[in-house]
C-alpha cells in the first residue's frame, strides 16, 4: 500500500488557547503508532490533553521536546502513513523541517541496572521485585518482620521504593507488628573533594507538622473538581498544616537540632545562621535572630534571605561563601514555611499546592563530609508579577477597613505564567550543572528540586535526559513548602539512607521574582 508523509500540527482542545506546554513525549522516531494511541501529553492553563494519533503509521521525526511552548498549529511531529483522509497533511517537499529532536524513551532494563549500581544492596520480595530504602528495610527488621516476605504495603519513595513513611503507615494499620522505631542516620562520609571552593555538609534534617491536610478535604470547597483531578494536576495527595500553637521558628529548630545531632555539633559551635523564608514568624528583629536564641547560640550572626522557592539554595550559596571567606566556620543553613497562613483556601489556582515544613544543613569548614560545590543563583524580574503577595509590606500593611482587599494578603499566582517558565527553568538549571562540572547526565545519581508540581518535575526529566526515578519527589506528602523543599527533600532522602558516598546530586530551584538556583553536592 503506497504511503506518504503528514506533518502533525499541535491541536488546541479549546478555542481561546494560544499554545501549549508539552509535558511528556511517549513515542520516539522510528516508533510505529496505532491511530488513537496516546502519543503525547499537553497542557495549557491548568487543563490537561492527551495527544493521540490521527492516524496509524510510523514517526519520522518528532519537532519538539518536552517542556518546549509551542502555539496551536505548529508542527509537531511527521508520520508516515497510507491514511488517505490525511493526504490535506501531506508534507511539502522543502517547506517542513527535516531535522528531528528525538526523544527516545529509557530502556526499563538499562534503568534498573544504572540505579541499582548506584544504590546499597536492599532486600526485596521476590515476588513484587520492590525496592526498600535502608531505613525502611530496618523499621520492618526492628518490628520483627521481613522485608523478603513483606507484601501488601504502597510504594511512594523515590523511584516506588518502600520507604520508612510507608512502613510507619503499615505498622500503624497493623498494630501486631510492633518495635517499630527510627534508624540512625549512617555517620560516613565521602573523601574530600579536589575543588577548593567546595564545603563541607556535616549534617542534614527535617521537620514538619502533625496536623495532616489531605486534599479530599480542601475538595470540600470546590464541588466541581474531584481528587483524580486535584492529584493529575499536582501529583499532591497531602500536605502539613501547622497548628496554632506551632511556630516557623519552632519547626526550624526541631530541623535544625537533627542536623546538629548528625553533624556531631552543639549550638554553642554555630557563628553563623542564615535562614530562607517568606513568611517569618515576625517582621523584625530577624527570624533567625530569634532562632539563634532559642538554639543557644546568641552571638552567631544572623539574618534572613527572600529569594522565594529558591530561598534556601540562595542562603547555600552566601554561607558557602562566608566558610570559603573566612568570616564563619560553622553555619547553620535552614529554611521554615508557614505557608497555610498565607493560603486561600478559596482560590483554585493555589488552595491545592502549598504546606508548612522545614529543613536544614550545617555547613562547616571540615575538610571531609558531603562537599557542596558553588550554587549558580540568577533571576528574571520581568516576570514579576507571576507570583505574588502584594499585602503585609510598607505599601499595604495591614487590609484596609472592611477586607475588600483581603485577597492581597495570600500568595497569588498565575499558574500557566509560571508552569510554562518552570520546565525550561529547571531543565537550564540541572544543564548548566552538568556543564559547569564536565558531567553526563548518567554521571548523576539523584536531582533533588524544589517541589513545585510532580508534571513539571516529570517533563524535566524528559527535557534532560535524566530519568524520573532519580528524583527525590516528597510532593505527594508535603506539597510546596516553597523555600523549604529542597531542605526537606534532601532531609527526607538523607534520613531514608537512600545516597551512597560519592553520589552526584544536583540541586535545582524556580521561585517568585523569578530567581532561580542549582548547583552539585557530591555525597
Amino acid at each position: 500500500m503506497e504511503t506518504f508523509l503528514i506533518d502533525v500540527p499541535i491541536l488546541s482542545m479549546v478555542a481561546t488557547v494560544s499554545e501549549l506546554t508539552v509535558i511528556d513525549i511517549k513515542i520516539h522516531p522510528g516508533a510505529r503508532v496505532a491511530k488513537g494511541e496516546k502519543i503525547a501529553e499537553l497542557e495549557s492553563d491548568k487543563s490537561v490533553f492527551e495527544f493521540e494519533s490521527p492516524c496509524d503509521g510510523v514517526v519520522e521525526a518528532i519537532q519538539a521536546r518536552a517542556g518546549d511552548i509551542l502555539p496551536s498549529g505548529a508542527p509537531f511531529l511527521s508520520i508516515q502513513t497510507a491514511d488517505i483522509s490525511l493526504k490535506h497533511l501531506a508534507a511539502k517537499a522543502g517547506a517542513r523541517k527535516t531535522e528531528s529532536v528525538p526523544t527516545p524513551p529509557v530502556a526499563a532494563p538499562a534503568a534498573a541496572t544504572a540505579a541499582s549500581a548506584r544504590e546499597p544492596a536492599k532486600p526485596a520480595p521476590a515476588a513484587s521485585g520492590l525496592q526498600w530504602t535502608p531505613r525502611a528495610a530496618k523499621l520492618a527488621q526492628d518490628a520483627g518482620l521481613d522485608p523478603a516476605t513483606l507484601t501488601g504495603i504502597e510504594a511512594t519513595g523515590p523511584g516506588g521504593r518502600i520507604s520508612g513513611d510507608d512502613i510507619a503507615r503499615y505498622l500503624a494499620a497493623n498494630p501486631a507488628a510492633t518495635g517499630s522505631g527510627l534508624s540512625s542516620l549512617s555517620a560516613q562520609r565521602s573523601a574530600p573533594a579536589a575543588s577548593s571552593e567546595t564545603v563541607c555538609i556535616a549534617g542534614v534534617g527535617y521537620a514538619v507538622p502533625k496536623n495532616v491536610r489531605p486534599t479530599s478535604e480542601i475538595l470540600k470547597s470546590f464541588p466541581g473538581r474531584t481528587e483524580e483531578e486535584m492529584i493529575k494536576l499536582t501529583g499532591i495527595k497531602e500536605r502539613r498544616y501547622a497548628d496554632a500553637d506551632e511556630s516557623a521558628t519552632s519547626l526550624a529548630a526541631t530541623a535544625v537540632k537533627h542536623a546538629l545531632a548528625q553533624a556531631g555539633l552543639n549550638a554553642g559551635q554555630i557563628d553563623g545562621i542564615v535562614l530562607a523564608t517568606i513568611i517569618p514568624d515576625q517582621p523584625v528583629p530577624s527570624m533567625a535572630s530569634g532562632l539563634a536564641k532559642l538554639l543557644g547560640c546568641p552571638r552567631a550572626l544572623a539574618f534572613d534571605v527572600n529569594a522565594a522557592c529558591s530561598g534556601w539554595l540562595y542562603a547555600l550559596e552566601v554561607g558557602r561563601a562566608f566558610i570559603r571567606g573566612g568570616t564563619a566556620k560553622n553555619v547553620i543553613v535552614v529554611t521554615a514555611e508557614l505557608l497555610s497562613r498565607i493560603t486561600n483556601p478559596n482560590d483554585h489556582e493555589t488552595a491545592f499546592l502549598f504546606g508548612d515544613g522545614a529543613g536544614a544543613a550545617i555547613l562547616t569548614d571540615a575538610p571531609g563530609g558531603h562537599r557542596l560545590h558553588r550554587m549558580a543563583l540568577s533571576g528574571d524580574a520581568s516576570a514579576f508579577e507571576a507570583i505574588q503577595r502584594p499585602g503585609g509590606g510598607a505599601r499595604q500593611l495591614v487590609p484596609a477597613p472592611g477586607g475588600a482587599d483581603l485577597a492581597d494578603f495570600y500568595l497569588q499566582m498565575d499558574g500557566g505564567a509560571v508552569f510554562k517558565n518552570a520546565v525550561i527553568a529547571f531543565a537550564n538549571e540541572i544543564e548548566s550543572a552538568l556543564k559547569r562540572h564536565q558531567l553526563k547526565p548518567d554521571d548523576i545519581a539523584w536531582i533533588v528540586p524544589h517541589q513545585a508540581n510532580e508534571r513539571i518535575l516529570r517533563a524535566v526529566g524528559k527535557r534532560v535526559g535524566i530519568p524520573f526515578e532519580r528524583f527525590v519527589v516528597t510532593i505527594a506528602k508535603y506539597g510546596n513548602t516553597s523555600g523549604a523543599s529542597v531542605s526537606m527533600a534532601l532531609g527526607w532522602a538523607a534520613e531514608e539512607g537512600i545516597f551512597k558516598s560519592g553520589d552526584k546530586i544536583i540541586f535545582c530551584s524556580v521561585g517568585a521574582g523569578l530567581t532561580f538556583a542549582g548547583g552539585l553536592l557530591v555525597w
